[in-house]
């Protein structure tokens, strides 16, 4: 609502000029009242309402003279101070007066007896005014506190900034100033048994700018300069004195009440970073910087998610991951398959991560280094890493934007993807090079071959390779061998007259007589009655 002051010499007058008029509908209300000028100037410097209605004849200063001070008023006053719109009430059709109104820029001016109609069309034409005026003024208030807050912020002050960031927040010297930094931690993904699916709305749908400006506006209802300032996908906003002494300076109670208003908001896992309280604005660049080293502790204070540099800046904080044991025990345990340890494993690394104080860039790099080693393991078997639905995942993800809870869940499913796609990968892989031996054992049956000389060609242990060539094809290898050799020298007694000892060469039996006894016992007779027999049915 637009601020009105009623100025009259008559009480009545004004008495009914507040209930001849639906002030509401118009966009105003009445903010006070004068008898006479000199009191209307002392109710325009307390009130500084937008519009002033006056009647034009009073006792001492009338409604011309009182015009003719407000608009005439030191320039410096003008600068601090906003010049009202002015609407004459008179009794008077005098040109002359109607001339100087103009003259002094009156809005309008309306004779006695007041028709409600026109005047609450003034008003409501006037109210459309002051509000594109009010806009453009905040607009321009408001970007003019941007341009000052970054030269701030990033050590860009001009001279002269500092007056004009006093001028313009009204903010006193030695007053606290504090800078906060909001982060998201939500999860945007769902991870559950071995599918990860995305949070719908946790990165789309509204931005998380908007959720903090709407935090600040319930905490913080008709307040002043609560700029929202983009860092990445972090919000910052610098909270004055203003804002600080609701909650008796404590820093912690602000963060905790915000958190409240997240969590009223379904975001309850947002993490809030509260730079160096400073006192003078040429120093909020320090207090921007101290906030963003104050999310190195970001997992010391996991669980109620408010840091504060003060408290924090000499708790030691690991910066680089040594533990490769640890890790190396993680992918042992992928590759033998031991699904129950190796999930209890990846628990005790994070836990050991938590307790050695590791920064969020360690835990990345450390997350991604053994996603790299987990790879190599991968690509060494010939696994198409994209078929592992968590890969994706797991690499997006970062603890400048996430929880150590959130990798753990993350990082175990991958890790058991990994061990899955390894194992049938190693199936497929043996599959394979079953394939390529019995196609080698078929070429050459003929020679001297054995299941040690083949295990040697292919660089297999001969034990190894008889119990997987027996459950890839269900046949023992000898006997695999001894029926292809009988049937091409069934073929060949069937096709030519070669003598029974060359056939027996020509399939790679060294003996002639063992190769008798083995027909025998697989046909029930021997090479030669094998070859009548077909001659006499031909």
């Amino acid at each position: 609502m637009h601020r009105v002051l009623l100025v009259d010499d008559e009480v009545y007058a004004r008495k009914g000029l507040r209930k001849l008029i639906r002030w509401e509908a118009c966009g105003f209300e009445v903010a006070g009242e004068a008898n006479d000028g000199d009191e209307a100037c002392t109710r325009i410097e307390e009130l500084q309402p937008d519009v002033v209605i006056t009647d034009i004849r009073m006792p001492e200063t009338d409604g011309l003279e009182l015009i003719r001070r407000t608009v005439e008023r030191d320039e410096q006053v003008l600068t601090m101070r906003k010049q009202p719109y002015f609407i004459i009430v008179s009794g008077y059709n005098d040109f002359a007066y109607a001339q100087q109104a103009v003259r002094y820029g009156v809005q309008d001016y309306i004779l006695k007896p007041i028709d409600e109609i026109e005047l609450e069309g003034t008003l409501r034409k006037l109210a459309e005014e002051l509000n594109r005026h009010k806009h453009a003024e905040q607009t321009r208030r408001e970007q003019e506190y941007v341009r000052l807050l970054d030269q701030f912020i990033y050590g860009e002050s001009e001279s002269g900034t500092l007056e004009q960031w006093t001028e313009l927040t009204g903010t006193c010297a030695g007053d606290a100033l504090a800078y906060l930094l909001f982060e998201n931690n939500t999860p945007h993904f769902r991870v559950s048994d071995n599918a990860q699916e995305e949070e719908p709305g946790a990165r789309n749908g509204e931005k998380f700018g908007r959720i903090v400006q709407s935090v600040l506006g319930k905490m913080y209802a008709n307040r002043s300069y609560l700029h929202v300032k983009e860092h990445g996908e972090r919000i910052g906003v610098l909270l004055t004195a203003e804002h600080l002494h609701p909650y008796s300076m404590n820093l912690h109670e602000v963060a905790r009440q915000m958190q409240t208003c997240f969590a009223e908001m379904g975001h309850d896992s947002v993490s809030i970073y509260i730079g160096k309280v400073c006192y003078e604005p040429l120093l909020i660049g320090h207090a921007y910087q101290t906030a963003l080293k104050a999310i190195s502790y970001k997992f010391i204070s996991e669980k109620s998610g408010i840091v504060l540099y003060d408290d924090m800046q000499h708790e030691p904080v690991q910066w680089v991951h040594t533990d490769h044991e640890m890790e190396q025990e993680l992918l042992t345990l992928m590759e033998e398959q031991r699904v129950e340890a190796l999930e209890n494993a990846v628990g005790e690394w994070f836990n050991g991560m938590r307790t050695a104080n590791y920064a969020p860039v360690a835990v990345t790099s450390a997350i991604h280094q053994l996603i790299s080693a987990v790879l190599s393991i991968l690509k060494s078997a010939e696994a198409n890493v994209k078929e592992i639905p968590s890969f994706k995942l797991i690499l997006a993800w970062q603890a400048d934007r996430g929880t150590l809870a959130e990798a753990k869940r993350l990082l175990t499913v991958f890790m058991l993807d990994s061990a899955r796609k390894l194992a049938e990968q190693r199936q497929y892989n043996h599959r394979g090079a079953m394939t390529k031996i019995k196609h080698y054992i078929e070429a050459n049956y003929s020679s001297n071959i054995s299941l040690r000389s083949i295990a040697s060609e292919f660089y297999m242990n001969p034990v190894y390779l008889g119990q997987r060539f027996r459950k890839v094809y269900g046949v023992y290898f000898n006997d695999f061998l001894l029926q292809l050799r009988m049937e091409e020298a069934k073929k060949l007694l069937r096709q030519t007259d070669m003598r029974v000892y060359e056939i027996a060469e020509r399939v790679g039996f060294g003996s002639s007589d063992y190769f008798a006894t083995q027909f025998e016992k697989k046909e029930s007779c021997s090479p030669t009655e094998y070859r009548n027999r077909i001659l006499d049915e031909g």
